[in-house]
């Protein structure tokens, strides 16, 4: 059974959810991130054939923070069956007391630590910058020195190193080189523009939509959108994938980012944040769209977009 949408139903709803929060100054910006201006706001909607929706800043790029685990994602899962990054996964102490090492991103340390090759760092730098590139359509993100070497700063201040030693916390790779390349794919800057064409790569089960590069295995795909609709946004009051209908991550930056396979890649920015560090305007914006198209990745229909509506 197919679900049909025009392309203009779409874009109609992202004027609405753009209209209807662009006014809102609920949240507070992260104190880590020096001079952003609040006021931006932007949503952009890139389909698995290349068409690109834009709707107000979306040329502002903000720190990927957590979001940089869906390309690490799609290295690990070609590196690694799923079955043994699961295996891989499961070298934690799941008991760990909190803020130890939990705070420190532990989980996407070893991640990083998991990327081959071991025990060369600049060839596994380039590995992932060039998976990025390759997902967002060779337009490189830039890094945020004055964020890392802040992020680095507090690394050594919460010694982060030893504290994962100390909680037995399993790494495949030293530990400090691991932790700075984590903070420094933390750092890493990109705008909505950027995001939605890495989740629309992902979408499109692999296949950049505007440099029709095939950048990982289709195969991959599903297991990258699992683990995205299994952690979502950070401790959100509402189950977000009830809420919203779309897998997706989030960043401190203020940038949320979300897949509807076979479909769409969905991108929201704002640096105003909840408690949770999940962007206000961001969230209220992806939920108050995909509502607004009343669809849902967890729907029986196959959504089937008419470009010519």
């Amino acid at each position: 059974m197919d679900r049909k949408i025009a392309l203009s139903e779409i874009k109609n709803a992202v004027d609405e959810a753009y209209e209807s929060f662009k006014s809102s100054k609920e949240g507070v910006a992260d104190p880590l991130l020096e001079g952003v201006d609040t006021r931006k706001f932007g949503i952009t909607i890139v389909m698995a054939d290349g068409t690109v929706i834009n709707k107000g800043d979306t040329d502002v790029a903000s720190p990927l923070g957590g979001i940089i685990k869906l390309p690490l994602s799609t290295i690990l899962l070609s590196q690694n069956t799923p079955q043994e990054l699961i295996k891989k996964s499961g070298h934690c102490p799941c008991t760990a007391k909190p803020g130890k090492p939990h705070m420190h991103g532990a989980h996407g340390i070893r991640a990083i630590s998991a990327i081959e090759p071991v025990g060369d760092p600049d060839s596994k730098w380039n590995l992932i910058e060039n998976r990025m590139i390759d997902l967002m359509g060779d337009d490189a993100p830039l890094l945020d020195d004055k964020l890392y070497e802040a992020l680095k700063k507090k690394a050594v201040d919460d010694d982060t190193v030893n504290e994962l030693a100390k909680d037995g916390y399993y790494l495949y790779d030293d530990a400090t080189v691991s932790t700075d390349l984590y903070l420094r794919a933390r750092s890493m800057t990109a705008t909505t523009r950027q995001l939605a064409m890495m989740a629309a790569t992902i979408a499109a089960d692999g296949v950049n939509p505007a440099t029709k590069k095939i950048v990982f295995d289709g195969e991959i795909a599903k297991h990258v959108v699992g683990m995205m609709a299994a952690k979502g946004p950070r401790k959100m009051t509402l189950p977000w994938d009830m809420a919203a209908g779309l897998p997706a991550k989030s960043s401190f930056g203020g940038a949320i980012v979300g897949v509807y396979p076979g479909v769409m890649g969905v991108a929201a920015y704002s640096p105003l944040l909840m408690p949770n560090r999940v962007s206000e305007k961001a969230a209220k914006a992806i939920m108050t769209f995909m509502h607004k198209l009343d669809i849902s990745v967890f729907q029986s229909a196959r959504l089937v977009i008419d470009k010519d509506k």
